[in-house]
């Protein structure tokens, strides 16, 4: 009786280290994930902002527009990615 105690207290200590290194793997995707979306923000809005800094009008939208193309293409893209990441890992 005693063997299979320790073998359930074995099997137990495996599978909380397990656990905890799984969401230590996610916990560092969920923050790769944000520090991404949030470059990805600032580029957008850099870019957004040197519309304001050039005299032709033409040129001015085009930044604009460039800039919130290239922020909510890269978050999305970030976003994404990371679901992917996760359902590979089975989080989902």
């Amino acid at each position: 009786m005693s063997i299979r105690k320790a073998e359930y207290e074995r099997i137990g200590r495996e599978r909380e280290e397990a656990e905890r290194e799984s969401r230590s793997i996610a916990l560092r995707d969920l923050l790769r994930a944000s520090l991404q979306c949030a470059g990805f923000c600032v580029l957008g809005l850099a870019i957004m902002f040197w519309a304001f800094h050039v005299n032709d009008l033409l040129l001015g939208r085009v930044f604009f527009w460039g800039g919130l193309v290239a922020g909510y293409t890269g978050m999305s893209y970030t976003i994404l990615s990371a679901y992917r990441r996760g359902v590979q890992r089975g989080d989902w």
